[in-house]
């Protein structure tokens, strides 16, 4: 096991994927000399060349174009979106042709394409702090993942990179700094596999991305008011785990679910619902970014998006709630 930065260790998965198929080409803004917004593409681009490693324009809709129309052709691009806000631009060939090609082509033809796109606040506004995640699961046809570790970043961006289909990597800008460890030996982690962070008995908190983090924090503090939590890290937004997430809420019969983006239609709207079909008597709820767009002032972004303190609170107040209804039933 190797020790790496967030970054690093997408660097790394890139790297062995180029060496490993010579079909598989990069396309996006700044990522050749300039090594990528977030130094994820550092070196590859005296690694590999000017005719694998391209810079385009500023204009995502060329971008993502480009990147269909190149994995339909029989290669394998990797499409880097700077800001998740801005793959609205690139909307149309993304869901209207790669998403289904496959369908629309009787399975004879495919789109084996990547788009990583950065989603996340961070100081930088309202246009550029989106998470847009639940918009992407919507679609039939595309695979949706968003890892929150070094080790997942290696591992699914990997499978992504292999994958017969469209695939949206979504990373955290928050995330590229941070250090993690990596196994030496390639491995690969399929598509809908949710991983359970932290075991508890009292309450499944289910988040994914930047948010996992969040939620371990939280339990902690939860877990210094007796009350154990539960942890489960998506990874894999779409397909979903629900294997993984109904045993965790069987066992503890409340679940919170947890998200960057907006509650309305969102992540947790969908996984609440779902679940709740799947674990009968279920108790949910669910914290997402306040209804308001992000703010560049760092008081303001933090009062927007869910913080420990808020997970655990809103946590609390679940198991508090439901206590109530159990004691109202009760007394009838």
């Amino acid at each position: 096991m190797s020790r790496l930065f967030f970054r690093e260790a997408i660097a790394r998965a890139i790297a062995e994927e180029m060496e490993r198929d010579p079909r598989v080409i990069l396309l996006g803004q700044d990522i050749a000399a300039h090594g990528g917004s977030y130094a994820e593409t550092r070196g590859l681009f005296e690694r590999f060349g000017p005719s694998r490693v391209r810079n385009t324009p500023v204009a995502e809709a060329v971008t993502v174009g480009l990147a269909a129309g190149a994995a339909a052709a029989g290669l394998r691009p990797l499409a880097f979106i700077t800001y998740i806000d801005f793959l609205m631009l690139g909307l149309d060939p993304l869901v209207n042709y790669a998403a289904k090609l496959r369908f629309k082509s009787a399975g004879q033809l495919s789109a084996p394409m990547v788009v990583k796109a950065t989603a996340g606040a961070k100081g930088q506004g309202p246009t550029h702090a989106q998470s847009l995640d639940s918009w992407l699961m919507n679609v039939p046809g595309l695979t949706v993942l968003a890892p929150s570790t070094a080790g997942d970043a290696y591992g699914l961006l990997k499978t992504a990179m292999r994958a017969p289909g469209p695939v949206v990597f979504i990373d955290h800008k928050r995330l590229f700094p941070l250090g993690g460890v990596v196994p030496d030996a390639e491995e690969l982690i399929p598509v809908g596999s949710a991983a359970v962070r932290r075991e508890g008995r009292h309450v499944t908190l289910v988040a994914h991305s930047y948010m996992s983090l969040v939620s371990l924090e939280a339990a902690k503090q939860l877990a210094a008011a007796g009350i154990e939590a539960d942890v489960i890290d998506l990874r894999s937004l779409w397909p979903i785990d629900w294997g993984t997430l109904a045993n965790s809420a069987r066992g503890t019969g409340h679940a919170l679910f947890i998200e960057e983006g907006q509650e309305v239609c969102g992540v947790g709207a969908e996984l609440a619902f779902g679940l709740q079909e799947r674990v009968p008597g279920l108790r949910v709820a669910r914290l997402g970014t306040r209804r308001t767009p992000v703010s560049a002032s760092p008081v303001l972004e933090a009062y927007a998006i869910p913080s420990a303190q808020r997970i655990a609170q809103s946590a609390l107040q679940l198991l508090a709630r439901n206590r109530s209804v159990e004691t109202a039933q009760g007394s009838l």
